[in-house]
This record gives C-alpha cells, sequence and structure tokens, in this order.
C-alpha cells in the first residue's frame, strides 16, 4: 500500500501549531544578533519595535514559503542547523513533524539548515550522519529518535565545540548505560504516557472492549505510549464498572511496514480485536491493509493521522514541533544551550500542551461521546488530580485483561 502523506491542510495545522507553540512561539522571540527581538533597551526601544515589526513579516514570508514549497528552502550541506533522521522526512508523521519545526523557525529566524539521512538498516551510518554534519560546520545538530543516542552519547565529548539537540533520547552506551549528558547537549523528551492513556480511556468509553497495541520496538517513548494506553483503558473500564475489557500487546521489532505486522493484526481483528494502536513510524501501514481487510480501527501515534484513512479513530499526538521550535528559540537567544538547557533534559506533556488527541471537529470521530468528556479528563490530568505513572521499568499492574505476545 502506497503512503499517504498529510498534505496542506495537515501542514495548515502544523504551522499554526508552530506558531502557537508549546510553551510559547518561537515567532515571540525571534532572534537578531543573539538578542531577543521585542526586548527593546531604553536606548533603542523605538528602533527595535521596528525592527520587531520586520522580524513578523519574516515569519509571514517564512509561512508562505512553506506553503508554496513544503520541502524546499534548505541546503544540501553545511546548514548552521544539521537535521539528522533514519528514514524520510516527508513520512507524513515524526520525522516530518520534527523537520517543520526546525524548518519553521530557521526561516523565520534567517538560520540555514540542512537534513541528512542515516541508513536504519546500518547502524554505524549514524554516527558517520553526525561526523559528516560536523565536518559541514553546523553549529547544532538536531538528532531525531532514541537510537541517535548512542551516536550523540559516543560523540559529545568529541565534538565538544558542536552543540546538539537530541529528541526522544539521552545519550546512552553501546550497552545501552545511561551516560552523563555533556553541557553541550540538550535534550527532549514527552509524556507519551498521557497521549497513550487518553486514547485507551476514550475508545473505552466510546464502546470498545477489545483492543490491541503494536510497538516497533521497546524503546522508551514506545514503552510509554504503550504503558499509559494499559492505564487509560484500565481506568476507563474501572470508570464504568466494566469487567469484559482486554488488549492484546506485541511488539514487532521494526517500524517498517511489514508481512508479520500485517499477519499479526488481521489474526487480530479476525478473532475479534476491534481497534489496534499502531505504535511505530510506518508499521501503521501493514495495520490499516489489515484493518481494511477485516473492517477494524486504527489509533495513530505522534501526529492526527486521520487523514490517512477514515479507519483511524483518533490517534495520540505529542506536539513535537512546537517543542523543537521552542527548544530552537532558547538556544538562539542565548547562543547557546544555557544553564536550565545546558546537559539537561526538558519534558513536554500535557502542561505544556504536548501530549492530547486531536480535538478538532473534523478529526472528532467518536459518535457516542461528546469532546467536553475529552477535556474533563484532560483537565484531571493537567491538575494531577488523574494520574499516569511513567515507570517503564515493567508493565504497569491493570485489573483488565492484557495479552502480551
Amino acid at each position: 500500500m502506497r503512503k499517504q502523506k498529510l498534505g496542506m491542510a495537515g501542514l495548515v495545522l502544523i504551522i499554526l501549531g508552530l506558531l502557537a507553540g508549546c510553551a510559547k512561539s518561537a515567532a515571540e522571540t525571534a532572534v537578531s544578533g543573539g538578542k531577543a527581538v521585542g526586548e527593546p533597551s531604553p536606548e533603542t526601544g523605538k528602533e527595535e519595535e521596528k525592527d520587531s515589526d520586520g522580524e513578523m513579516s519574516s515569519w509571514r514570508e517564512a509561512v508562505q514559503k512553506m506553503f508554496e514549497d513544503p520541502y524546499g528552502d534548505y541546503v544540501e550541506t553545511g546548514g548552521e542547523i544539521a537535521f539528522l533522521v533514519d528514514g524520510s522526512v516527508e513520512d507524513g508523521g515524526y520525522n516530518e513533524a520534527i523537520y517543520n519545526g526546525v524548518r519553521m523557525y530557521a526561516l523565520g529566524a534567517g538560520v540555514s539548515f540542512s537534513y541528512y539521512t542515516a541508513n536504519p538498516d546500518v547502524p554505524e551510518s549514524y554516527r558517520e550522519m553526525i561526523v559528516r554534519a560536523v565536518e559541514d560546520e553546523a553549529g547544532l545538530v538536531v538528532c531525531a529518535g532514541n537510537i541517535f543516542g548512542e551516536a550523540v552519547g559516543a560523540l559529545q565529548t568529541v565534538y565538544p565545540q558542536t552543540s546538539f539537540l537530541l529528541v526522544d533520547s539521552v545519550p546512552w552506551g553501546s550497552e545501552g548505560e545511561a551516560l552523563p549528558i555533556g553541557e553541550n547537549v540538550h535534550c527532549i523528551l514527552f509524556r507519551e504516557e498521557q497521549a497513550g492513556y487518553l486514547a485507551g480511556y476514550m475508545a473505552v468509553w466510546e464502546g470498545y472492549r477489545r483492543l490491541g497495541f503494536v510497538g516497533g520496538r521497546p524503546e522508551p517513548a514506545v514503552l510509554r505510549y504503550g504503558y499509559g494506553y494499559l492505564q487509560g483503558i484500565d481506568a476507563a473500564a474501572k470508570d464504568l464498572s466494566l469487567d469484559d475489557v482486554s488488549v492484546n500487546y506485541w511488539y514487532a521489532d521494526t517500524f517498517s511496514p511489514d508481512d508479520a505486522v500485517r499477519e499479526k493484526a488481521d489474526g487480530w481483528y479476525a478473532d475479534g480485536t476491534q481497534i489496534i494502536f499502531a505504535c511505530g513510524g510506518g508499521l501503521y501501514e501493514s495495520v490499516l491493509e489489515a484493518a481494511e481487510n477485516q473492517d477494524g480501527l486504527l489509533i495513530g501515534v505522534d501526529v492526527d493521522q486521520s487523514r490517512v484513512s477514515d479507519r483511524f479513530l483518533t490517534s495520540a499526538v505529542k506536539n513535537i514541533g512546537p517543542a523543537v521550535t521552542d527548544a530552537l528559540d532558547e538556544y538562539y537567544a542565548f547562543g547557546g544551550w544555557s544553564g536550565e538547557d545546558a546537559g539537561r533534559i526538558r519534558r513536554y506533556g500535557v502542561e505544556e500542551g504536548c501530549a492530547a488527541i486531536p480535538v478538532v471537529d473534523t478529526e472528532w470521530r467518536f459518535e457516542e461521546i461528546p469532546a467536553t468528556l475529552f477535556f474533563e479528563i484532560y483537565k484531571q490530568l493537567k491538575r494531577g488530580d488523574r494520574g499516569v505513572s511513567d515507570d517503564i521499568g515493567a508493565p504497569p499492574g491493570v485489573a483488565i485483561t492484557v495479552n502480551y505476545e
């Protein structure tokens, strides 16, 4: 099955999300000469206010450029910002969300950027791409995904003058052990367990009793999604006094479309599973194929996947692009990682508006429950009245039946 992209409508939402941001918009503090525009000094206040107007115009021009050519404006090599990724930046999901975050900031701030693609089947290519970006004089290397944690862990001290933004990972060693985070590294992590919780909770309230989870590999982000999903399903079952809820749970050992994934999902649907959370890059394509064969439904991951197919009931989303833009804004505002960010981890979740399910009218596909129920549960999570464990050391203790395969 051919992969479908988000298209222009999806790009509109991405741009709006970037302008709104998770914490504060990068547009609010576009950088000019290392100083955040919009903070006029007593001597030059009026001049800088005029400069601010000019900067906002540049952001409007950046948005227009993104409409005209969604994947243009990067330089082949040697960008000040180098985005490193495995797979395509046009995947309609995780990679594309980060790419758009980098691109939106770079265009608005007038910073050159490039991207480099590692080969997921060649482990050494991750380090090779970092070395290549450094040799091409990138000042900031943005790495997407847990697999880059090992490469950054090995090279952060080798290239102390190069800054790294590590998304969805922390530096780790060849044996999987955690390493100290260098002062030239900043890490962005998400509270995926909260998004997974919301998706699972709402699916049960909608009336689904037999659910499934297919994860790519048991990596931290996937584990948090999956364990949050189980907790949400369990909480809904308790709130509704249900004793007939069950979940099939399996890791596919791949993030790509695969016959084994399709066969597993096909068997689950045929046996009565109603909806499967497809959590792991492009493997959703194989789950979707099975859903179409068996009249099943899916839950998407990372970004809203409702435009891919009507079979996506909802998606467990984390607003990756705005979080990346926010980090880039901080980096350039201070001319490098500041004391709050250097060698530190910053987590984004419901409190920052970065863990949810889509709720826009055209994306709300629940028929039995109103969006107001979601907002109530969301507010409870945000206030701390409803807790979700982020422990990934072992599966959560739940009362529902979970069939681990």
